[in-house]
């Protein structure tokens, strides 16, 4: 079975980073727009293969990894382990070069009803949306000075 690492990139205003998958001879799910990433090498971690895959991609590591969020199993002609981990964007929109895919841009969950999804996000949307509200929750919840 194949397993493949997906990056969840999100910025403080709770936009999400897609790429939108191209029109390669034998690709799954043309045109679509899904989560960075890609499959695991042999004797490759999970980290490292998703380190592997942004900087491939994206031309760098876009932020630090956090640890794995949720797993999510693809059980059609080609079956995958997908392992997704959240990436908080720390660089500027200028330092993403995007190096696979037709494109790449930042979405608010409300726009993603316009444009059509992966099996992968659509399958995981809430989980994403959840996820990325409670941290970036958490974030401004850290930065409050404590009153008493």
């Amino acid at each position: 079975m194949i397993e493949a690492v997906k990056a969840i990139i999100y910025r403080s205003d709770g936009r999400i980073l897609l790429q939108q998958r191209d029109y390669t001879f034998g690709i799954l799910f043309p045109g679509t727009w899904t989560c960075f990433g890609g499959q695991v090498e042999t004797g490759e971690d999970l980290k490292n293969a998703l380190l592997r895959e942004l900087d491939e991609e994206l031309g760098c590591v876009p932020g630090q990894l956090g640890d794995e969020l949720f797993q999510w199993m693809w059980h059609g002609k080609n079956p995958a382990q997908h392992y997704y981990f959240p990436v908080f964007c720390e660089v500027d929109d200028d330092a993403l070069v995007l190096n696979e895919g037709l494109a790449m841009s930042w979405f608010s969950f409300d726009k993603l009803q316009d444009i059509i999804l992966g099996p992968d996000v659509s399958a995981n949307l809430q989980k994403i949306a959840h996820f990325v509200e409670r941290s970036l929750k958490d974030r401004i919840d850290l930065r409050q000075p404590e009153c008493g």
